[in-house]
């Protein structure tokens, strides 16, 4: 019996030397990143850190293991029960830890495949319902590297979901704005100037990704029996796989190709096939490229990805109606009516007009270029000669009809270009463009487009009416007192605010011709159309417009508290902002009710019933209350919330015909 014992405490004894033995060679030698290369499935791991930038740093401290689990899996592999496709996982700790990288959403930005990428909007955050950490991007070991980043997990992120040419972010967030010069085509465009055009990336770039990132059902029975019916349930899936199991993105979703996938193919034309280069000058001229010193500008048309038998092309009329056929050599004016209205027909015969007299001019130019340069000049004399010598050959051979506004350009360029070439010869520099519509950012805007479509009028400039004729015809203002040369209908103008220096300028300032809402409200003289009936405010007939607003002040807003304070004993502002309340309140029912009914009219139309009643009803409400809203309604307030509620009430009928509901007729 004693023999027994003996052996088996001297056996108890042995366990616990080779337990602590073996805890000890974990804590001191199974700890180095050395050791990890002794486990065969373990070596491809150990081969991409060692020709990684961490392969100075221990594997432990990227990947925390407490000394228990490290001496399970010590245990495992001695006894064969070990996984072969370990799951590592580095915490945000680890990385932002002191003498690793802390601070890394205050860092600069990194480059990345071409891409500047900030930490910042990605670290640590929310992004589609997912909370994103250091290993959400830099948890891939592949070819690359050890904690690589696989730009696929960066597309699937800013791509699903997304159409063709589509992105959560927006292009300019990870390639910047464009600059510089790309050729496609055997065309090369300057970015920068295209997108200052107006041109978005989506114009060109038709294609960018392919793939939905998908995740199969069969992604789930990889690792279970069942539970696919949970797939649906996006917040749980991510909750369960990503936060606590640790799983990567790719391993469930389908990954996305981004690239140039598809870009527009508008210039391309069948006859190319044999006769290369056909026609490069018209379409250099389409695209907006190519002449000396005049800045790329593509045609309207081009940035409406029209094609060239947009216009070249058989133009058929039946039964009033305009339809394009087959295509044709020779353009056809009428062709524009299929796409906008006959207005547009004669402009094309005043843009061939002009074009010959822009070609006219800049041979001019260049006869007169030439001949300075004949008569004895020196390099740079006879180089500037021969731009403008070419670009008298590009408008003729581009044809400026094809982009009227760009031949403009060029002539200008041609006009800055004969300038320097006279001051280099030693002459006075008095070059003045012949074709006066071409001298000037604005002066063709009348003469070359709009005599044949004219301006909105009155044009709605943030609530205010503004009519272009008479600020054009009667005062004489020119395009660029309000609008920026070089962008089609961009304004200088931040505010109606910018337009005081002209209209408040003394107090008989004419407040009816800029505001008529606001009148026809305080007045009580709503237009009929709007089946509205509204009596005038009660100060209507005793309190003129400057009485409260001083039109010598460009922030006509500012002081009307202390204007009613003048009458009210000091209760301006106060009433002011109890008006303020009052209409908001109003406001905000009308709205949830508005929205309320948006809805049911989208569940009708998706059940294919007839809506078009319910959309009359809607639409005079709505324009009952926009009335309300651009006239304010603190010119009448009594008839705004009068107005306010009988929209609420006309809003809660519209609801409940719409959903079939009885009438209540509770008292």
């Amino acid at each position: 019996m004693k023999r027994r014992r003996s052996i088996a405490l001297a056996a108890a004894v042995a366990v616990l030397v080779l337990c602590g033995a073996s805890w000890i060679f974990v804590d001191v030698t199974a700890r180095h990143s050395s050791f990890c290369d002794n486990c065969h499935y373990m070596r491809p791991f150990v081969e991409q850190w060692k020709n990684s930038p961490h392969k100075t740093v221990e594997c432990v401290r990227c990947h925390p293991t407490q000394r228990r689990a490290m001496f399970g899996q010590f245990v495992k592999y001695v006894t064969h029960t070990y996984a072969i496709r370990p799951r590592a996982f580095v915490p945000d700790s680890a990385c932002l830890a002191s003498g690793c990288h802390p601070g890394m959403e205050k860092s600069q930005k990194v480059s990345f495949m071409g891409v500047s990428f900030p930490h910042k909007p990605h670290l640590g955050v929310d992004r589609r319902g997912i909370r994103l950490h250091c290993a959400s991007c830099h948890g891939s070991s592949q070819e690359a590297g050890h904690v690589s980043v696989d730009p696929a997990v960066c597309f699937l992120c800013h791509f699903k979901g997304q159409g063709p040419a589509g992105t959560l972010a927006g292009c300019g967030s990870c390639h910047g704005a464009p600059s510089g010069l790309t050729k496609h085509g055997g065309f090369l465009f300057d970015m920068k100037e295209y997108v200052d055009s107006g041109v978005q990336c989506g114009r060109c770039h038709l294609i960018v990704h392919e793939g939905e990132g998908r995740v199969s059902k069969r992604k789930c029975f990889s690792c279970h029996v069942s539970h696919a019916d949970r797939i649906s349930d996006v917040k749980f899936v991510h909750a369960k796989h990503v936060d606590q199991e640790e799983i990567r993105c790719l391993e469930c979703h389908e990954p996305i190709r981004h690239g140039n996938i598809k870009v527009l193919s508008v210039l391309d034309v069948s006859c190319e096939s044999c006769h290369s280069n056909l026609h490069s000058g018209a379409k250099e001229m389409y695209l907006g490229v190519g002449a000396k010193g005049a800045q790329d500008l593509p045609s309207r048309m081009f940035a409406a990805q029209i094609n060239c038998t947009g216009c070249h092309t058989e133009v058929i009329s039946r039964g009033g109606s305009t339809f394009l056929g087959q295509g044709s050599k020779k353009a056809n004016p009428k062709a524009c009516a299929a796409c906008h209205d006959a207005r547009y027909i004669p402009m094309v015969d005043r843009w061939k007009t002009e074009g010959a007299a822009l070609c006219a001019e800049a041979a001019r130019m260049a006869g007169r270029g030439l001949a300075i340069a004949s008569a004895g000049g020196d390099a740079k004399v006879r180089k500037l000669a021969s731009e403008l010598e070419f670009n008298a050959r590009f408008l003729t051979q581009g044809h400026p009809v094809h982009n009227i506004e760009y031949a403009i350009r060029v002539v200008q360029a041609s006009g800055r270009i004969l300038g320097q070439l006279e001051e280099a010869a030693g002459k006075k520099n008095d070059v003045v463009i012949g074709p006066e519509f071409a001298r000037g950012d604005f002066t063709y805007c009348t003469e070359t487009c709009h005599t044949f479509i004219p301006r909105q009028e009155p044009y709605t400039f943030q609530d205010v009416d503004f009519p272009h004729t008479y600020h054009v015809k009667t005062v004489g203002l020119s395009c660029d007192t309000c609008h920026e040369a070089g962008k089609h209908k961009a304004l200088t103008l931040a505010s109606p605010q910018d337009c005081a220096p002209c209209h408040h300028t003394d107090a008989k300032a004419d407040c009816t011709r800029c505001h008529p809402g606001q009148t026809e409200l305080y007045r009580g003289t709503v237009p009929a159309s709007l089946g509205m009936k509204v009596d005038p405010d009660v100060m209507a007939d005793s309190v003129a417009c400057a009485d409260c607003h001083d039109p010598t002040n460009p922030d006509a807003l500012k002081d009307v508290g202390k204007a009613c304070a003048g009458c009210h004993q000091g209760d301006g502002p106060k009433n002011l902002a109890s008006w303020r309340d009052e209409l908001k309140k109003g406001r905000d029912k009308v709205e949830a009710l508005s929205q309320q009914v948006r809805l049911t009219i989208e569940m009708l139309n998706r059940r294919n019933q007839d809506t078009s009643a319910f959309h009359r009803r809607f639409a005079a409400i709505e324009a009952r209350m926009t009335f309300i809203e651009r006239a304010r309604g603190f010119h009448n307030v009594a008839a705004a919330l009068d107005q306010y509620q009988r929209a609420e009430k006309d809003l809660s009928v519209l609801i409940r015909d719409m959903e079939g509901k009885p009438a209540d007729r509770g008292g």
